[in-house]
């Protein structure tokens, strides 16, 4: 589809993951931004009885979760790994600002880079 491929990495337990991606079905602004040109898959990060879960995929992607979780890592549609975003900084107050998240799609969109 040539859009680009954001990997949401996170885990159900993690409230900070459950509200982004709440903000990024329920908010029509961010839906709308997500839908014109990105895929999101959410893959879990969790440790299950010792095991990290998918824990060669996040190694692919130069360990993006050591510094906490979610984080985004956006791909572009051949799979070439174009930025990673430390979620923190699209926080407002109790949530996601939804100006925040849009303006970080419209730089990565197809269209921006």
């Amino acid at each position: 589809e040539h859009k680009r491929v954001i990997l949401d990495l996170g885990a159900n337990w993690c409230i900070w993951c459950r509200r982004l991606h709440s903000t990024f079905e329920n908010d029509p602004s961010v839906a709308k931004a997500l839908g014109g040109g990105f895929i999101v898959v959410m893959i879990d990060v969790n440790t299950r009885n010792g095991t990290k879960r998918n824990a060669d995929l996040v190694s692919r992607y130069g360990n993006p979760t050591s510094h906490g979780i979610p984080v985004l890592v956006v791909l572009d549609s051949d799979g070439k790994q174009l930025t990673t975003k430390d979620t923190g900084e699209l926080e407002d107050g109790a949530g996601h600002s939804p100006a925040k998240i849009k303006e970080f799609l419209a730089t990565w969109s197809p269209g921006g880079h």
